[in-house]
C-alpha cells in the first residue's frame, strides 16, 4: 500500500522522465560546456567553469544511465543516490549564492533543476514507504 494513490501517476511520470533529463543535460554539458554555461549565465571564458560543468554533467549522465538501466530494488537505490546528490547540490548552490560566489540569476536557474530533482525524489521516496497503521 502506498501513501497516496492520487499523486502516483504524476510522481511515476516525473520519476521516469527525470533520468532522461539527466542524460540529455549531461550530454549537452559534456559536449558543449560553454553553451550550457551561457544558459546558466556563467562566465564563458572557459577554464574552470568548463571543467566544473563537465564534472557535473558527467555525474548527471552517469546517474541518468544508472537510473534508466536499473530495475526493482537496484532502481530504488539509484533513485536514493540521485536524491542525495540533488539535495547536496541544492545546499551547495544556496551557500554559493548567499556568499556571492555565483550570480543570483545563475543560482536561480541551477536551483530550478536541483530543487525539481530533489522534490521528485522525495515524492517518489514517500510513495515507496509503507503506510503505518495504528490498530
Amino acid at each position: 500500500m502506498t501513501r497516496s494513490a492520487t499523486n502516483r501517476p504524476t510522481v511515476d511520470a516525473l520519476s521516469r522522465y527525470l533520468p532522461w533529463f539527466r542524460v540529455v543535460f549531461g550530454t549537452i554539458g559534456l559536449l558543449f560546456p560553454r553553451t550550457l554555461g551561457r544558459w546558466y549565465g556563467l562566465s564563458t571564458n572557459g577554464d574552470s567553469a568548463d571543467v566544473a560543468l563537465r564534472y557535473a554533467c558527467i555525474r548527471a549522465l552517469g546517474l541518468g544511465v544508472g537510473q534508466l538501466t536499473a530495475s526493482g530494488t537496484t532502481r530504488r537505490e539509484w533513485d536514493r543516490i540521485a536524491l542525495l546528490i540533488d539535495v547536496l547540490d541544492t545546499l551547495m548552490l544556496l551557500e554559493a549564492a548567499l556568499r556571492g560566489r555565483i550570480p543570483k540569476r545563475s543560482a536561480l536557474v541551477m536551483l530550478s533543476g536541483t530543487v525539481s530533482g530533489a522534490t521528485v525524489g522525495l515524492l517518489a521516496r514517500q510513495d515507496d514507504a509503507p503506510v503505518r497503521t495504528t490498530d
